[in-house]
Order: C-alpha cells, then structure tokens, then sequence
C-alpha cells in the first residue's frame, strides 16, 4: 500500500517530519479521534507494518484496508480492493499460488478431520439420558421446542460420559466445516463452567482428542448461519447461550446473532465482521449486565462500522435471560 499517493490523491493533509512521526512513518489526524486530535497523532508505517494512534493505542490495526475504509467512509470491498492498488504481481506469482494450493491440499489431505466425538448425544425426548439437561434447559427458559427441534438445527449436543460430561456442547462450524466445540456445565459445583476443544497438539494428544484446526477466538458462534442467511439486525454478544437465545427470538424478526466466546475480539474475529457486518441495517453489542468497558473495547475495534452499545435493564444479567421479543426489540430500540 502506497500510502503517499493514497493520502495526496484523497487530499489527506499528512506529515512527515514533527515530534510524533518515528523514522519511516508519517502522521495524520486520528480518523477515530476526531476532533479530540489537535495534532496529527495517528500513525502510518510506510514498509507495511500497521497504524497506531499515540492518543488512543485501541486505535490501530496491521490491515490497510481497516484505515481506508474509515478514512474515506467506503464499503469493505471497496477498501480491500484500493489497499490491494499499490501490490504488483512478479512473473512467477501463478506457480507460487499453485505450489501454495497443492501444499496446502496436501496439508488439508494429511490432517486428521474433526468429527462428532460419539459421546455427544443430540436431544432426544425418548432417551433417558437426556433429562437431566433437558431440565436444565428447561431451567433457563428453554420451551420444549427449543430442547428437542432448535437445538438439532444450531448443532448443539450433550455429552453424559468423556472428557465433556454434564455438558450442553455448542458445536462451531467455519464454511460448512466442523472446527471446534465448546460445553458448558449444567452442574453449579463445577468450578470450570465452559470446557473447550483445544487447538494444542499435545495438550489434545494428552486428551486423546483430535486439535482443532485454530483457537476458537479464530472463529464466531452459529457464523455458517449468518452467512448464509442475514437479516436486517446483527448483534454480538459474549456466551453461546446469550447468542441463542437472540436467535430463537428473534430469527423470524431479521435478527442475527453471534458470540465470540470471550470479553474481546480476535484480529480473526474482527476480519470476519469487518466483511459481514456492513451488510446489516442495525448493529449491537449487548453483552452481560455491568460490562460497558468490556463493550466499549470491543466497540473500538469496530469503529468504523457504527456499532452501537445496549445496555440490558435492572433485573436481567445477561442477553439469555431475555424472554420475549418484544423485551429484545425493546433493548436494542428497533
């Protein structure tokens, strides 16, 4: 990326010289900041290595196409596609992607695939085995339907034995590919409430589990879903059980949910709702009761995509316990 003639030919007023500007960057004003930049705080690395705000360090990134999108208020696709302007092909471009494509085919070929461990079992009414977490679900406000039909259409199992027993297991699928799993406890005196299929070779070896492919910070609950289906309203929230909720209430209502099954954003996760998220006419955080910073963090990494913070009311902890439509609508003011 170019980001001389970028800034000159958009009229970008920039500097190259001044107490802010390190060797080999320039500088401008803050696009984050706004008017709280009386100077020219935000920093460019002309040999690729990212931006960074001296005033507001959550204001940086490595990806150019982040910085053109906000600076010139353009699609996603359309700042991926200038951020790409300034790269040059070299002659042997094609046979280094070939070669790059069949290492990688060969890669896919040799690496074990992650299945349904058989010890997860989906909600049936007539197994026994089933009860104790059907109760459980019942417990947070789940309706019959919800136990025995929606959670076979959002991949979610139960595990009565293994390494996931007296868990409700959320499974997470990336392009139509099983990648993960995480399962949550239905026992109170369990101290760990979410165990997680690592991506550790040898802590899975040690597990007598299969890895799996990435961390699960690398991927976004029910995204599949997502894609394949948008809406008019997006909304993140932070646990499996919140983003299921918002989608068993409000699916038909154009409301589409997803975790990111931590108080923060990965780079990947950030990516992936940087390519989505434009195409949605409302876009939340709604995290637990008591966690706007936590929000607002995760609102700064998404600063050019008009995320707006909700706040859920006195008497509801977390977005799982909203029990109605019209109280979801309500929260998010649409």
């Amino acid at each position: 990326m170019n980001w001389i003639a970028f800034l000159e030919q958009n009229n970008i007023h920039y500097v190259d010289k001044g107490p802010n500007v390190s060797a080999g960057n320039i500088c401008i004003r803050c696009v984050w900041c706004g008017q709280q930049d009386d100077s020219e705080h935000l920093s460019i690395n002309l040999e690729g290595r990212g931006f960074r705000c001296w005033r507001q360090p959550l204001h940086s990134g490595k990806n150019p196409a982040k910085l053109v999108q906000a600076l010139l208020n353009c699609s996603w696709a359309h700042a991926v596609e200038i951020a790409g302007q300034g790269k040059s092909l070299p002659s042997d471009f094609m046979s280094k992607v070939r070669a790059s494509l069949d290492k990688t085919e060969s890669e896919e070929r040799t690496k074990p695939r992650l299945l349904i461990p058989t010890e997860f079992k989906p909600f049936l009414e007539e197994m026994p085995s089933c009860r104790p977490f059907a109760s459980y679900l019942r417990g947070r406000g789940f309706t019959e339907d919800n136990i025995f039909t929606d959670t076979l259409t959002f991949g979610m199992y139960y595990a009565t034995q293994g390494l996931y027993k007296g868990r409700v297991i959320f499974t997470v699928q990336d392009n139509h590919k099983l990648v993960g799993w995480t399962g949550r406890t239905i026992y109170p005196s369990e101290e760990v409430r979410y165990k997680t299929l690592t991506n550790d070779p040898v802590k899975a070896k040690d597990r007598g589990e299969t890895p799996a492919p990435g961390p699960i910070t690398d991927y976004l609950l029910f995204w599949d879903d997502i894609r394949s289906s948008p809406g008019q309203t997006i909304v993140l929230c932070e646990g499996p059980f919140d983003a299921w909720r918002l989608n068993l209430l409000g699916w038909d209502e154009g409301v589409r949910a997803t975790a990111c099954f931590t108080s923060s954003l990965s780079d990947q996760q950030t990516n992936l709702l940087y390519e989505v998220i434009p195409g949605y006419k409302n876009r939340f955080l709604l995290l637990d009761q008591g966690t706007f910073a936590k929000a607002e963090r995760i609102r700064n990494k998404l600063i050019t995509l008009d995320v707006a913070i909700r706040n859920l009311p006195e008497g509801i902890k977390d977005p799982g316990e909203i029990q109605d439509i019209q109280t979801l609508k309500g929260i998010l003011g649409i």
